[in-house]
């Protein structure tokens, strides 16, 4: 790797040697990521000094996803939360073992998106 040794500029430059075979093949790769090489390289340098995800637009796309079927499992606890609290119309069983295990998947999964979204914050902070 080749780096910019001024020290007045905050940019370094790491460069790479591989074959037009290897390049041509990577860059195909890019392509169907949706992503350019600088954007690549900065993802995997970010990812390795635990800096915090640089996500892709695909990535965007599945959080995106993901939020909203968060967001209908919400909907429907809620729903059988207020019909068990209602009343609980007839022929209806709620177990509560299993209701307390799936609010503690669903509270990992929150968890685990809020560290995502924190650690690309993160990302921008100065130390």
């Amino acid at each position: 790797m080749n780096e910019n040794d001024n020290a007045k500029s905050p940019w370094c430059f790491p460069k790479t040697r591989v074959s037009r075979i290897e390049y041509l093949a990577f860059v195909c790769k890019l392509n169907t990521l949706g992503t350019t090489c600088s954007r690549f390289f900065r993802k995997v340098i970010r990812e390795t000094n635990n800096q915090g995800p640089d996500l892709f637009k695909d990535d965007m796309k599945t959080i995106r996803e993901l939020l909203y079927q968060i967001a209908a499992l919400g909907r429907n606890v809620n729903q059988l939360l207020k019909a068990y609290h209602t009343g609980q119309p007839p022929g209806i069983l709620v177990d509560h073992a299993a209701l307390a295990g799936f609010y503690e998947l669903v509270e990992k999964l929150r968890e685990e998106v809020a560290a995502i979204i924190f650690r690309s914050k993160q990302r921008w902070v100065g130390p």
